[in-house]
């Protein structure tokens, strides 16, 4: 046998050998920082728990740090028992079941999509309702805060996505009936089709909508229209007494709506600093909510 045909079989081994170590995975990116042992990129994977490795660069840091939080197609050789990166990109919506690999509520995901849970029975609703944290100190505590703690707790323990309602008093109410506050907001969810306000508040059940602004109105003549965006609001302060307004559970105070019109900053994630300062609107919440911690000082809003 010939010199070049052996170099030949070699070469052809050597290819065979590496594209039998190829591998390919879809995961979400948890967190990429830089080895400070070798000149490398480590990346965090959330399907599998693994770190995957590529070559440390100031354009591949900056690439996989825009990649966090998202789904990605990401290739991969085996070199013993590190797994090298190949390749690795941004995955399309029609590649993968987004579901089963959405592991990582705490950062912005393009590809995740927002849909209300139905509990199909109004009991349904009620139990989740009698299950709710209902030590909250209104005295002592905005009910935005008691509200993204109670979306949380639906989510983390029943796994239930329910939305936010909000009840925006204009400035035309405001100067009738001097009022102190310029909105309200509590969880809502959908039971057989049909909304229901979670007020744990100032409600001792599941309550439907116009009912439950009508108590804060203290009358059914008043029509609270239903607004899409926060610019609605902003605009109308004279015809109107009232705008109700339901976004995605995610959503912690008007403010966010606001940027998200105005600068499309979309809401899909729970934000850690906001759970963590929402958290003090219950009593013991340093026990209750001790999986919160991170060892950092919490941010006030």
């Amino acid at each position: 046998m010939t010199v070049k045909l052996w170099l030949t079989l070699i070469v052809s081994l050597v290819f065979f050998q590496r594209q039998a170590l190829a591998e390919t995975v879809y995961t979400t990116v948890f967190n990429v920082f830089e080895s400070i042992k070798s000149e490398r990129l480590f990346v965090l994977s959330g399907i599998d728990g693994r770190v995957y490795k590529t070559t440390n660069s100031e354009e591949n840091l900056k690439r996989l740090a825009g990649m966090l939080g998202q789904l990605v197609k990401l290739d991969y050789s085996l070199s013993g028992n590190e797994a090298i990166i190949t390749n690795i990109r941004v995955a399309n919506p029609d590649e993968v079941d987004t579901r089963t690999l959405d592991l990582n509520h705490f950062q912005y995901n393009q590809l995740r999509s927002f849909a209300p849970t139905d509990l199909q029975t109004y009991e349904n609703a009620v139990k989740v309702f009698n299950d709710m944290l209902n030590d909250g100190d209104k005295n002592r505590s905005q009910c935005f805060k008691r509200a993204h703690m109670w979306a949380f707790d639906m989510w983390s323990k029943s796994n239930i996505y329910s939305e936010k309602i909000f009840m925006f008093y204009t400035k035309r109410y405001q100067i009738l009936e001097d009022f102190n506050w310029w909105f309200h907001v509590a969880p809502m969810v959908t039971a057989g089709g049909v909304e229901y306000v979670m007020d744990g508040t100032f409600m001792k059940k599941p309550t439907p909508v116009k009912e439950w602004y009508n108590w804060f109105l203290h009358t059914d003549k008043i029509t609270c229209p239903e607004i899409t965006t926060y610019q609605e609001f902003e605009n109308n302060h004279w015809n109107r007494l009232c705008y109700i307004m339901k976004v995605p559970m995610y959503y912690f105070r008007p403010l966010d709506m606001e940027n998200r019109d105005k600068i499309g900053e979309q809401r899909n994630h729970w934000v850690l600093e906001e759970l963590q300062d929402a958290r003090k609107a219950f009593k013991n919440w340093d026990k209750s909510y001790e999986g919160l911690d991170t060892g950092k000082k919490d941010r006030k809003f």
